[in-house]
């Protein structure tokens, strides 16, 4: 009876070290070391802020634009989507570094028109994209109205 003992306890033992040895187990290794670039949130996307009304059909607008990515960047897009119409490309930047020590990232930025055949009170959309070498993008989205 004292063999028995000792023989489930060895077996026991045995099973519980085999089943710590996650080596052969597919979900423990690394799929890719590709990474999603990184928008940086800042208070002044867009300048001048944008008024309760809406912006003027034609007006100017700077879009500051920061980001960071730890893999290459290929270029930057800028998309527009009027009303309930698909977004349009409206820019690509190939991407150039210009890295601010103050902000701690890359920034770009983008001068951007109101288009003028909106209707009054149109939703527009302006989407900006950063795009990486392998494909992954991350966006940044600001929405207004025309007046």
């Amino acid at each position: 009876m004292k063999h028995i003992k000792y023989l489930y306890l060895i077996i026991f033992v045995a099973l519980s070290v085999a089943s710590c040895d996650r080596s052969e187990d597919p979900i423990y290794q690394k799929v890719t070391d590709n990474r999603y670039p990184t928008v940086v949130s800042n208070p002044n996307f867009v300048t001048p802020t944008m008024p309760v009304a809406g912006y003027d059909k034609g007006a100017a607008l700077s879009v500051e634009f920061n980001f960071i990515s730890v893999d290459p960047i290929k270029e930057i897009q800028f998309y527009q989507k009027i009303a309930t119409a698909d977004s349009v490309l409206i820019n690509t930047t190939p991407y150039t570094p210009a890295f601010s020590r103050v902000k701690n990232c890359d920034t770009l930025v983008y001068k951007y028109t109101v288009p003028t055949s909106a209707a009054s009170g149109t939703a527009i959309v302006l989407r900006g994209r950063v795009v990486n070498e392998n494909g992954l993008t991350k966006d940044r989205v600001f929405s207004y109205k025309v007046k």
